[in-house]
């Protein structure tokens, strides 16, 4: 029995979406499209991969063995496709970069500016991943490189990475907020009646963390710092900001910044890349990221 790596692509997208028509639309194809090679993959396995939920659709106990144990078979395919044509010219057709959701945005459009004057033929693809979710990318090759992954290195099993500094954090309330008159330390007990702002970690292999969420506290998750930025300015939360998105913010009034009891510490920053594959282009990337004035730039 021939399975094609199309096919195999198929299910992973329809299987992470819960969704034919939603894969369909990330593949540019009709949805019936889609359920006729899948349709035809179950009669080829004599198994059904997945079943009806509602208007979603999710997997069988055969699906989830098929799904865990293609992954794989699909990460192989896309390293010989990628290390061939690296032996072949020494630099990657494709590169895909991770950025911690912390980083200075500024100096990502200056990175890439860089980046693009350099390698006229390589496609690059930046994403934004949050805390754990940076070493998730990277470990499990949704990434090649990522900049700004956060406190120690999970394992040095196929990755190089190098230490690039610390983010130094600020408590922030709004001007309303009832904590913004109070002059003392605030302790975690007095904390805890208020709503803490939360980036949800895109973490999916590795356990999901939070810049602060304290036990019992009610949080709201939300996908990006400018939402919690909003929602701590409007005085509906209240949370830790990076200094360098706080400091203009604190600078015209617009957030108050507290002094706590406990402090969050600073968080050390590391640049990491996958060693199988390393092309030319990976490796300028690195380079870039340890240059002492971009490193400097990076801990905002």
């Amino acid at each position: 029995m021939f399975i094609s790596d199309e096919v195999l692509r198929i299910v992973h997208l329809v299987a992470h979406y819960q969704s034919i028509a939603t894969a369909a639309e990330q593949l540019n194809k009709v949805p019936s499209a889609l359920s006729y090679t899948i349709k035809k993959l179950e009669e080829s396995l004599g198994v059904e991969l997945f079943e009806r939920k509602g208007r979603n659709i999710g997997l069988t106990p055969s699906g989830e063995y098929f799904i865990q144990h293609s992954k794989p078979i699909l990460n192989d395919i896309d390293s010989l496709c990628r290390n061939t044509t690296l032996i072949h010219t020494g630099v990657e057709q494709e590169l895909t970069v991770a950025f911690n959701n912390i980083v200075p945005k500024n100096i990502i459009s200056e990175f890439i500016s860089e980046f693009e004057k350099t390698f006229d033929f390589t496609q690059l693809t930046v994403n934004t991943e949050v805390y754990n979710g940076c070493w998730d990318a990277i470990y499990h090759n949704r990434a090649d490189v990522v900049v700004g992954a956060p406190h120690s290195v999970p394992s040095s099993d196929g990755i190089i990475s190098e230490h690039v500094g610390y983010m130094d954090w600020d408590f922030v309330v709004g001007p309303q907020h009832s904590l913004a008159t109070h002059i003392h330390p605030l302790e975690n007990r007095e904390l805890r009646q208020y709503t803490a702002v939360c980036i949800r970690d895109t973490a999916t292999n590795f356990i999901p963390l939070y810049a602060w969420h304290l036990e019992g506290q009610k949080a709201v998750f939300v996908p990006d710092l400018e939402i919690a930025i909003s929602l701590i300015k409007r005085n509906t939360a209240i949370g830790y900001l990076p200094h360098h998105l706080a400091r203009p913010l604190l600078n015209n009034g617009r957030l108050i910044k507290k002094s706590m009891l406990e402090h969050k510490h600073a968080t050390q920053l590391f640049v990491a890349a996958k060693t199988d594959g390393l092309g030319e282009a990976g490796r300028w990337c690195l380079e870039y990221w340890l240059r002492p004035d971009i490193k400097f730039r990076l801990n905002g």
